[in-house]
């Protein structure tokens, strides 16, 4: 896959690709996303712009504001429910805040690779869509992170490693009790707060995939990256579902397209980009730690898992039940 070389960024939006017509009237979409423009993720936002822009024949216009301009994820997912942002790429501290059953999906050692991980998200599509628009929310895609890891100050070897680990974890319930599981204590921070937080030593350690670990530099006061491979998880393509509605017919099969190409693009950057990441992380003088006994690690979450599913319900207990029954 080839790639073009990206821009740098000032703060603000990056408007991308507008082919309207002279004189013809054109939508214009707000797009909130959290990571900068060199992540995958970021990178996936601007070609979906682009695609819009083609697939539309110029009547739709993406916005991109990139690297937390518009707030935490918490803050962007809570705009694009109330309708001040359109589209925003969100996990479980943000538009997973609203939808508890969509939990389940990002539970530890849950997927064995990221191609298991596609096949998953194209079985349970249909249901993420319905929870969704019970919030007025409408589901167009998926983008991929994981395996996610931890930069730490201490050197992750084996279990017995993470009792009493300061873990910054994101503002999710699923997240902290990650974190108790597994003997650690967890630390919530808001994604844009976690280097500060490392380098006060209010949190020792920060979990992320290899790439986002690299570009926000979490690995410098840290160290070390210990590569406990504990996530995979998705990030849903949410867009305000109200707005969704209110295009004509051709409008919403362009933006449906163009996440589903967004969704097979990104796919194609993560590994690539994870490995490069780690290569880079290397390079930077950071010990890279293969921790060992990766089942012992999945083996202690058997009882979270399990319990995490149940209390949040019947509905994600059978959503989970789909996932498991993906081969």
């Amino acid at each position: 896959m080839t790639f073009r070389p990206i821009a740098a960024l000032v703060a603000g939006a990056l408007t991308l690709f507008a082919y309207a017509p002279a004189g013809s009237a054109q939508t214009v979409l707000k797009l909130g996303e959290i990571y900068a423009a060199t992540h995958s993720n970021g990178m996936a936002v601007q070609r979906f712009a682009e695609l819009v822009g083609k697939k539309s024949n110029g009547t739709v216009k993406v916005e991109v504001f990139l690297d937390s301009t518009l707030g935490s994820e918490r803050e962007i997912a809570e705009s694009l429910v109330a309708g001040t942002i359109d589209l925003a790429p969100s996990g479980l501290s943000g538009i997973g805040r609203f939808f508890p059953d969509a939990q389940v999906l990002e539970l530890p050692y849950l997927y064995r690779d990221l191609q298991h991980m596609e096949r998953v998200a194209k079985a349970v599509a249909p249901d993420i869509d319905a929870l969704f628009r019970t919030k007025g929310v409408k589901n167009i895609g998926y983008l991929f992170l994981g395996p996610r890891s931890l930069a730490s100050r201490k050197e992750i070897h084996k279990l017995e490693d993470m009792k009493g680990l300061r873990l910054r974890v994101p503002e999710s319930p699923l997240y902290v009790g990650l974190a108790r599981a597994l003997g650690a204590i967890p630390t919530p921070v808001a994604f844009p707060e976690v280097y500060s937080s490392l380098e006060t030593g209010v949190a020792n350690a920060a979990e992320g995939e290899p790439a986002t670990l690299w570009t926000t530099k979490w690995y410098e006061p840290t160290k070390s990256v210990s590569l406990t491979k504990h996530i995979w998880h998705y990030r849903f393509f949410a867009m305000n579902g109200k707005k969704f509605d209110s295009l004509p017919a051709d409008q919403q099969k362009a933006l449906l397209d163009a996440a589903a190409e967004t969704m097979e693009y990104q796919a194609g950057l993560q590994e690539e980009y994870n490995r490069k990441a780690l290569e880079d992380i290397k390079a930077a003088g950071v010990k890279i730690v293969e921790t060992q006994g990766l089942d012992a690690f999945a083996d202690a979450l058997v009882d979270f898992n399990t319990g995490f599913a149940k209390k949040l319900g019947p509905g994600a207990e059978a959503l989970l039940a789909k996932v498991r029954s993906v081969q």
